[in-house]
């Protein structure tokens, strides 16, 4: 097996590629009392349109989460076969994968065995997919009126004009009930092959042991070679596509949030994982807990609370801002001008560097929060990072100075969701 040395934390990841393309990643950490396993599948709820074998498709949204369902069910629920085992077991579709996880204490090698065996041992029945569409339709509904759900999906129309990302992954009503067999069964054999997926193990675990026991798995297993299904590329264009939209939702308080949309090739002379750093670090440099900005909100009753992000969407960055408000009109603007103007200095940010490193390698005392960091570098960048720390030591106040000098914000999207029974939001007394 590889080793993956982390830069700087004296921690390893163990790798290798199954013949048949599968991708195994082994965190060992005798100190911990359990273990976890995740089998990434690299297709996920934004991936509608594709073409495979010469032949384009066009797929439902909700089909990923569909599959997903579909795929925990069978005369047993997998959960129940992972409780009989003494494990926990769950399953969950984003944007841009499926992942398939257990979490136990003793018995890894038939934890190991039952989740393959489940996910590579499938068979589709009809009856399955009728019956599974009743809770998907009602996990739907649960969802429609949940505030976190509705401002990410609004936020995504409003900020994307092409990217099919502005509907919730469980589909719209319409949606699933047009999901049938068919459509499943080919997202299953063009996407849920070996050599697209990655197995993450972390925990109390020995690497060359999983790897003995996933490989005896598919010893007598015949190989089929995959023929890669070609996304289609949205081509998103810079402008946003709503600059402002005031809801009535289920919050008890005005909320607001305001995005700014950032194209990846402002900064084509930096790694866009330094990038995202940086941006991370200035916010919270300026919108944290512990800054003047944030307690003169709280002490003069303008905000609940404060938030902030820096997230990529594919070819975009987002720098986003916001919080419970009574006055949303007000803050709109006061967040805004802050944007615009944050402040940028050395000691302050020296120690917010200091603290993210911290927090990094604090991560690494967790099973979970590893199998996290293993799973995401290898959805979003495709390999383990194993040099966030020495990233993080190298940033630089030119570097931050610089960065924060190419944003512009012109364009931004601006949400404010407001409580169903309010009319019209409250402006600060002058």
């Amino acid at each position: 097996m590889e080793e993956i040395k982390i830069k700087g934390i004296n921690e390893s990841i163990y790798y290798e590629q199954l013949t048949n393309g599968l991708d195994i990643y082994i965190w060992s950490n005798k100190h911990c009392h359990s273990f976890q396993g995740v089998l990434n599948v690299f297709y996920g709820g934004d991936y509608l349109d594709f073409t495979w074998k010469n032949k384009k498709y066009h797929v439902h949204r909700g089909s990923a989460h569909y599959l997903e369902h579909i795929m925990c069910e069978s005369d047993e629920p997998m959960l129940s076969k992972f409780n009989k085992l003494g494990s926990y077991s769950n399953a969950v579709t984003s944007n841009m994968k499926t992942a398939y996880e257990f979490i136990g204490t003793t018995k890894l090698k038939e934890n190991i065995f039952l989740l393959l065996k489940s996910i590579f041992e499938k068979e589709f029945k009809e009856s399955e997919v009728e019956h599974e569409r009743v809770p998907i339709l009602e996990e739907m509904r649960m969802r429609v009126d949940n505030a976190s759900v509705i401002s990410y999906f609004t936020l995504n129309d409003m900020l994307f004009q092409k990217y099919p990302n502005n509907i919730e992954l469980v589909g719209s009503k319409e949606n699933i009930e047009a999901i049938k067999l068919d459509e499943l069964n080919l997202i299953y054999k063009a996407f849920y092959h070996p050599s697209n997926m990655a197995f993450v193990l972390t925990g109390n675990v020995d690497p060359y042991e999983c790897l003995n026991v996933i490989k005896e798995y598919f010893k007598d297993k015949k190989s089929v070679k995959w023929s890669k299904p070609k996304l289609l590329n949205y081509h998103e264009g810079k402008k946003v596509n709503i600059k402002r939209k005031v809801i009535n939702v289920n919050v008890e308080v005005p909320e607001i949030t305001i995005d700014v949309k950032i194209p990846l090739s402002l900064f084509n002379d930096y790694n866009y994982l330094k990038v995202i750093s940086i941006l991370r670090l200035l916010l919270e440099s300026n919108f944290g807990s512990t800054t003047l900005f944030k307690e003169n909100l709280v002490e003069k009753n303008l905000v609940y609370n404060l938030y902030y992000t820096a997230y990529k969407v594919y070819d975009y960055l987002i720098l986003e801002v916001g919080c419970r408000t009574k006055y949303p009109i007000d803050m709109e603007k006061i967040l805004m001008e802050r944007l615009k103007h944050m402040e940028i200095y050395e000691m302050d940010v020296e120690r917010k560097i200091k603290s993210a490193i911290a927090t990094l390698v604090l991560s690494y005392e967790n099973l979970e929060e590893v199998n996290d960091i293993i799973c995401n570098s290898l959805t979003y960048e495709g390999k383990i990072i194993d040099n966030e720390k020495e990233m993080l030591e190298n940033i630089k106040i030119e570097d931050m100075k610089d960065i924060y000098s190419k944003l512009t914000f012109k364009e931004t999207s601006t949400l404010i969701m407001m409580p169903k029974e309010e009319k019209k939001a409250k402006k600060a007394c002058k």
